[in-house]
This record gives C-alpha cells, sequence and structure tokens, in this order.
C-alpha cells in the first residue's frame, strides 16, 4: 500500500495509541498467524514452495532482526503494514504481498485478539482453582469453628465457618465454571473468514485452526467477523464474578463489624486511625469491595460498547475494546489475591457467636423442630409456643405454659434436656441434609466441589496441551518452508 497521510489528530488519538498498543500486547501473535497462513498457502498449492521458502525466511530474519519503532511511522496505517513493508524490504514488494492472499486483517485480527484473550483466560482460570483450593483448606479448618449466619441482616442460624465459606466456595467455582465456557468461546479460529465471506482460494481452515492450537474454526464466516460473544461472554462471566466477591466482602465486612464481631482480622491486614488510637479498620475488606466492583464495571463497559452497534465487522471487535479486557482480567487477580490472603488469616470468634446465640435466641428453630419430632404436633404450633418463649426472654416456665395451653399436655423435658436442645452445637449436630453444617452434611460439598474442580483442571491441562502441541506442529511446519 502507498503511503498515507493521515490527519495529525487522528494519528495521535487513534493511529498512534493502536499501534503502540498492538506492537505490546499482538505482535507475538500476529507472527504466529502470519506463520499458520503461510504453511496453509503453501500445502494448498496457492502457492509455490519457492515462493513459501522465501516469504518464510523474510518472517524468520524480521522475527529476529526487526524492531518496531517506539511510535507509528508517517504514512504507515498500522502495524500489519508496517511488517509488510519491512517483509518487502527483505525480500521485494510483490513477493511479501504474497503473504497477503487470501485474508485480511478481519479475520487476522480476530484471530490474533482470540489468542491473546485466551491465555489471559485460561491464567485466570488457574488462579481461580488455586483460590479455590486454599479455600477448600481453610473450610477444613473450620469445620468446628462456631459462627452466626444473618438473613435480612438480623441473626438467623448458628453454623460454621466451614459451612459459611464453603457456600461462597461453590459460587467461585460455578463463576468459574462460566469462565471456562467463555474460554471455550474465545478458543474458535476466525481465520479463513477474510473480511466477511471467505475466499474463491482452495483455503484450509482446519488446517491453520489446528497449526494456532485452537478448538476449532467457526464455520460461518460472517459470524466470524461479525460476533461478539467471544467479547461480551467473557466480560459477562468475569463481572459475575466480580459481584459475587463484592457481595462476598460486604458480608465479612458486617460480620467483622463492632457490634457483630464474628471474624477478626490479623495486625498486618489492619489499619489503624490517624486520631482514634483504639481503632482497627479491617479496610482490606473494602479494598477488596471497590476493586471488584471497579472491575465489574469496566466488564459492563466492554458489554455495552456492543449496544445498538451494527452486526458487522466494526471496531467494537478491535484492539482497545481487547485490552480493556484483558485489563480488567489483571485487576481481577488482585481482588482474588486480596481475597486469599483475608480468608486464609481470618479468626473466628466462637465466644462471640455463643453469645449471639443465646441474645438473639437463633437456636430455638430446633427447640421448636424438637418439639415436632418427640411430641407429634405441628410445626406451626410449635413455632407460636417458642416465639412465646422468646418474647418471654425466654423463660422456661413460659415456654412450658405455652407448651401446655397449645398441647393440653405437659412438657415433661428436663431443663436441662431443654439446654441441651437449645445448643448450637446441637443445633448443627443435628442438620445432616447434605450440604447442612454437620460433618455429615458438609462431605457433600467438598465431593462436589473436588469433582467440579478436578474437571475443571483436566479440562485447562488438555486445552494447554493442545496449544503447546500446536506451538510444536506450526514451529516444524514452518521449518520445513525454510529449509524448502
Amino acid at each position: 500500500m502507498a503511503d498515507k497521510k493521515f490527519s495529525q489528530v487522528y494519528v495521535e488519538n487513534v493511529l498512534d495509541p493502536a499501534y503502540r498498543n498492538w506492537k505490546a500486547n499482538f505482535y507475538a501473535a500476529s507472527l504466529k498467524v502470519h506463520k499458520a497462513h503461510l504453511c496453509m498457502l503453501y500445502e494448498t498449492g496457492i502457492i509455490s514452495k519457492d515462493k513459501a521458502k522465501e516469504i518464510a525466511g523474510g518472517i524468520a530474519y524480521l522475527e529476529q532482526e526487526f524492531s518496531a519503532p517506539g511510535h507509528i511511522p508517517e504514512g504507515v496505517e498500522d502495524l500489519y503494514f508496517l511488517f509488510e513493508k519491512a517483509l518487502g524490504q527483505q525480500i521485494g514488494d510483490e513477493n511479501a504481498a504474497w503473504l497477503h492472499t487470501a485474508r485480511s486483517r478481519n479475520d487476522m485480527d480476530t484471530t490474533i485478539f482470540r489468542l491473546v484473550l485466551r491465555e489471559e483466560l485460561a491464567v485466570l482460570i488457574e488462579r481461580l482453582q488455586a483460590f479455590s483450593k486454599a479455600l477448600l483448606a481453610r473450610c477444613l479448618q473450620g469445620e468446628n469453628e462456631l459462627t452466626v449466619l444473618f438473613t435480612h441482616g438480623q441473626p438467623a442460624n448458628p453454623s460454621t465457618t466451614a459451612h459459611y465459606l464453603s457456600s461462597f466456595l461453590m459460587e467461585t467455582i460455578g463463576d468459574m465454571k462460566w469462565i471456562v465456557q467463555a474460554l471455550a468461546d474465545v478458543n474458535q479460529s476466525t481465520m479463513g473468514a477474510c473480511a466477511i465471506t471467505g475466499s474463491g482460494f482452495p483455503v484450509d481452515r482446519q488446517y491453520v485452526s489446528d497449526l494456532l492450537g485452537f478448538e476449532n474454526y467457526i464455520p460461518n464466516t460472517y459470524q466470524a467477523i461479525s460476533t461478539s460473544h467471544w467479547l461480551v461472554n467473557a466480560a459477562s462471566t468475569i463481572r459475575n464474578l466480580m459481584i459475587d466477591i463484592g457481595r462476598f466482602a460486604a458480608d465479612l465486612l458486617h460480620k467483622a463489624s463492632s457490634e457483630v464481631g464474628l471474624y477478626r482480622f490479623p495486625d498486618d491486614l489492619v489499619q489503624v486511625s490517624s486520631i482514634m488510637p483504639q481503632k482497627r479498620n479491617p479496610v482490606i475488606l473494602e479494598h477488596i469491595r471497590i476493586q471488584a466492583e471497579m472491575v465489574a464495571g469496566a466488564c459492563d463497559a466492554v458489554a455495552h460498547s456492543f449496544l445498538n452497534v451494527p452486526y458487522q465487522d466494526v471496531n467494537e471487535n478491535a484492539d482497545m475494546i481487547i485490552s480493556k479486557l484483558i485489563e480488567t482480567i489483571h485487576e481481577s487477580t488482585s481482588v482474588i489475591d486480596l481475597l486469599q490472603e483475608s480468608v486464609l488469616k481470618m479468626k473466628s470468634d466462637p465466644a462471640r457467636a455463643r453469645e449471639i446465640c443465646r441474645q438473639f435466641g437463633v437456636t430455638t428453630t430446633e427447640l421448636a423442630d424438637s418439639l415436632v419430632r418427640i411430641y407429634g404436633i405441628g410445626f406451626r404450633k410449635a413455632h407460636h409456643i417458642c416465639a412465646e418463649y422468646v418474647a418471654s426472654g425466654y423463660d422456661i416456665q413460659t415456654l412450658r405454659d405455652s407448651f401446655f395451653k397449645e398441647t393440653r399436655q405437659a412438657l415433661d423435658l428436663s431443663n436441662s434436656r431443654i439446654e441441651e436442645i437449645l445448643d448450637p452445637g446441637m443445633f448443627i449436630q443435628v442438620r445432616k441434609t447434605p450440604g447442612g453444617p454437620s460433618h455429615e452434611g458438609i462431605k457433600e460439598v467438598y465431593a462436589r466441589a473436588e469433582d467440579m474442580l478436578g474437571d475443571m483442571e483436566k479440562n485447562i491441562i488438555s486445552v494447554r496441551s493442545k496449544w503447546h502441541r500446536a506451538d510444536n506442529a506450526l514451529e516444524e511446519a514452518f521449518k520445513a518452508l525454510i529449509a524448502g
């Protein structure tokens, strides 16, 4: 392409930022696409062996020797044209131009972006796997740590730290499952789609897809270029993860408040006040929350960038949006790091949990259940009896009177038996429902978590293995071209 003079304003605000972004983040991936496409051109007979060897030699030389300038040179539109110009200087413009046969910046762009984004998503999944394993280990440590769970901001039921944390563990694994699916959406080649309708040349889309390690290629050439799913789905899944983390951080802040006091954080995670000597502020939780909210907002921006956008090749699929999404992935790892540090180091306060249980009568649900089991009365009647007991300030005689009034029989449980029923440990012990807080109940959660984590670990190992094999196959095919 002949040199073209662009508006300086356009250069400074569009072309040069995009060029520098490409140079920093996408150039290495573009070389892989150049190589894979060249191998395909030769294998399909679109170009001759001699031509392929000459082009391959030029690419190999530039891979070692070419250094793109810091800013976009005048008259150059992007890094593609700069590379083609440099290749032409090595092997001649006409020879270099053969490399662009049966391809477009459209299919190259989206393939290169997918190569980079898939690696970022894989790293995020691996980080979440490590976090989930650490969280699972913390759950096992917390099986005997009494805590209180809240509903509507009010003390509701006694439970354990293991039960509480394993709930969030399952949320995290659920979010990770969708990120794995988003990776699968990204891990599709668009090469061979050209601008939007493919090519009259006998291109082999599967061969290029295999050399680049993609799971497959997107079959419809128009969809390959126009789809936004791979970006919107990725952004949405990360957004969901950040929303869950933000909610959990807010709940931990509540449980760590001086009024509740169920959890405390060590000095290395606590800041003091510059004026109030007594203050211990677990602001790490606030940092988790605000960072998670910012990442979620950035993911929203990525998704919203496609609102009312034509279903065509558009710049919403270009490097700026991809880079913003990758930036949010990097920022999300900070959130995960902070959360892991907080969860692993937080300490429960079982004495405070027992105090809350007594103060707010949170074990009376089990008393009502026991009246149903022992005396065969309906739960609504048992609920009413226990409500009167709570309203009396936990007066045992009121409990006995209310029971007699409702059933016309004496409550023959001893005071010590009633206290045993009302003990938080008993409350937890009898809740053997799969997924409940007892040792028997929580096993179901652990088993499900370990199965899901195992499946996702196998998935990412398989994906990475395929990428590694593809890299080797591409280098072998490319070196064969050079050797002639």
